[in-house]
């Protein structure tokens, strides 16, 4: 892992499946901008289950010199691991986690390409954990925000069983999932979510202040389309 000093902290950056550290760096960019110190996590997607990814990060964190706030952003499969890392390793202090586009609730996508022997191979075991809900249910909390993409047309998401508003990959609902207390639906596509210039902004305001600039009465409507 990388960094430079920071005015803000240190925002940890978690790649998403079958993708590398190269996916984040524009993220990267715009964050040191305004006064973050940045740094990435590297963990074999393809090979590793969330388990083993979780285990991975969590000790890469470990060996980071860090004053001042540690926060984590992952997009999709990083999300998870990312929520993961906060939940299952409380010592490492992590204050805030921002989740872009994922599969919280499990994701169609992942389910359907699962059933392809090709897809298994090249994704990994970690495919057909990303196609089942968890079924977890606990108390929101603030200090986690999801982000969601919704630009992909239901009709064509629905042939390969998205349903409801989504990526092209995760729908909202799974995306929202049951952890973040601090939800954002953003006019997206999935791949695009980590190179978004408005994302960016969302969240620099979120990781500097906890806020997102969606009031919480949309956010309960979008949740239970």
């Amino acid at each position: 892992m990388d960094g430079t000093d920071s005015k803000y902290g240190l925002v940890v950056l978690i790649h998403g499946l079958a993708r590398t550290q190269a996916s984040m760096r524009i993220m990267s960019m715009r964050l040191r901008r305004v006064g973050f110190r940045t740094a990435f996590a590297r963990y074999d997607s393809r090979r590793m289950r969330v388990d083993e990814a979780v285990a991975t990060v969590a000790r890469q964190i470990e060996k980071i010199d860090h004053n001042g706030p540690l926060h984590l952003v992952g997009h999709s499969l990083g999300g998870v691991v990312a929520l993961r890392v906060k939940n299952d390793r409380p010592d490492l202090g992590v204050h805030r986690v921002v989740q872009l586009g994922s599969p919280n609730r499990g994701s169609a996508a992942a389910r359907t390409l699962s059933e392809l022997r090709l897809a298994r191979e090249f994704f990994g075991p970690v495919l057909t954990e990303l196609g089942n809900d968890p079924g977890i249910e606990d108390d929101p909390d603030p200090d986690v925000m999801a982000v969601a993409g919704s630009s992909m047309p239901r009709w064509l998401s629905q042939q390969y069983g998205i349903r409801g508003s989504n990526d092209g990959l995760v729908s909202v609902r799974s995306a929202w999932g049951w952890a973040a207390g601090k939800r954002l639906r953003v006019e997206s596509i999935h791949g695009w979510l980590p190179l978004s210039a408005e994302v960016a902004e969302d969240i620099v305001t979120f990781l500097k202040t906890g806020d997102v600039p969606l009031d919480e009465q949309e956010s309960e409507r979008v949740d239970h389309e």
